[in-house]
């Protein structure tokens, strides 16, 4: 009888959108169950079942309703499943997960809990003020954070074996190295555009400071109109304004990997990450990386060798450095091939959950 890893979502992800069935919340147990031969469940209340079935056929969605006490209804879940499931994977240090995560060990003593954390400095901060926390961590075998600070910040407070494994990129179809000669004269940011923690703001700012004549700056995301209207009203009038290109949102896989291709440079100014998936993205297609102080920067530019860190707010340091980077044609050939080829070797999930395996002893 084959082993079996559940995803078990705490409250906070237990409606899960079409993009998160491609991020590591899914992605890590999806995959890491690949590599060991493991079935595989996501445990929850909503997701596209559809979806999922198209894109990982093998991969079975469980419904667990909300209700009014959804905690109580995924207990009532375990109470009957937990002696099927060999490896519970969870992400992030919510609340709901202790009650969740107690039950799981007390119906199934020898079965695993790997956390990954996904925690920033802010929310571990505030983590180590609530009582639960350490009780939460303590209740699981393989513990891992995504940035090598936070990776120590955690072990310091809690005497816990903490992990290091980093967020990765995922390959919809194969890709080849990009050729610096193939990239253009392009900086680019892509997210969530609209979202306040984002910043996008700065980086446009940054980019009409630096008066790059022969530069494009591409915004790749949604954003809500209100936003657009914020935009449109920071470019008026600026002699730059028509070398900025709102591209909006990408839903087309090769179309966004070619964004990341053509673009010699990455901008992202947010006032908070942890470890965003786009430095992924970035690296594994060689562009070079600007971006402000958060969570995963020092790790993604190996301490700014492949990269320059800002502080978060200062979009005036950013635009000097977009019109210095931009001048450095060699910095950013040497750039191009030296951390695609690292990103490319550590970065791809498919190897960074053989990792994980290897941790759990599994």
């Amino acid at each position: 009888m084959k082993k079996r890893i559940a995803f078990i979502c705490s409250v906070e992800s237990s409606k899960l959108s079409d993009a998160h069935i491609f991020k590591d919340l899914c992605l890590v147990p999806i995959l890491l169950g690949e590599y060991l031969g493991y079935e595989v469940s996501i445990v929850t209340t909503e997701m596209n079942e559809t979806l999922l079935q198209q894109s990982f056929p093998a991969v079975k969605f469980e419904h667990v309703p909300f209700g009014i006490d959804y905690v109580a209804n995924m207990n009532a879940y375990l109470v009957k499943h937990a002696k099927d499931i060999d490896l519970v994977f969870a992400i992030g240090p919510y609340p709901s997960y202790l009650s969740i995560l107690q039950t799981y060990k007390q119906y199934n003593p020898n079965g695993k809990i790997y956390m990954k954390l996904d925690v920033n400095r802010f929310w571990l901060n505030r983590l180590k003020t609530y009582p639960y926390f350490l009780e939460l961590l303590q209740l699981c075998d393989l513990l891992t954070s995504e940035c090598a600070s936070i990776q120590t910040a955690i072990r310091e407070f809690t005497q816990l074996d903490v992990k290091h494994i980093p967020n990765g990129f995922y390959e919809h179809f194969h890709t080849e190295p990009v050729q610096f000669h193939e990239k253009e004269n392009r900086i680019l940011s892509v997210g969530r555009l609209d979202a306040p923690e984002k910043q996008t703001i700065f980086t446009v700012k940054a980019f009409l400071a630096a008066q790059l004549t022969d530069w494009e700056l591409r915004l790749v995301g949604p954003m809500s109109e209100s936003f657009q209207q914020e935009l449109t009203m920071v470019l008026d009038g600026h002699p730059c304004a028509t070398q900025v290109t709102i591209v909006g949102p990408i839903y087309d896989k090769v179309q966004l990997e070619e964004e990341y291709r053509k673009a010699k440079i990455f901008c992202l100014t947010s006032t908070v990450e942890c470890y965003a998936h786009v430095f992924a993205e970035a690296a594994k297609n060689g562009c070079y990386i600007v971006t402000t102080d958060v969570d995963g920067a020092a790790d993604i530019t190996q301490q700014q060798r492949f990269g320059i860190i800002h502080p978060t707010h200062d979009w005036e340091s950013v635009g000097k450095t977009l019109r210095q980077i931009s001048q450095q044609e060699t910095l950013l050939a040497d750039t191009c091939q030296q951390l695609q080829a690292y990103a490319r070797k550590e970065l791809n999930w498919q190897h960074i959950v053989k990792n994980v395996a290897a941790y759990l002893n599994e």
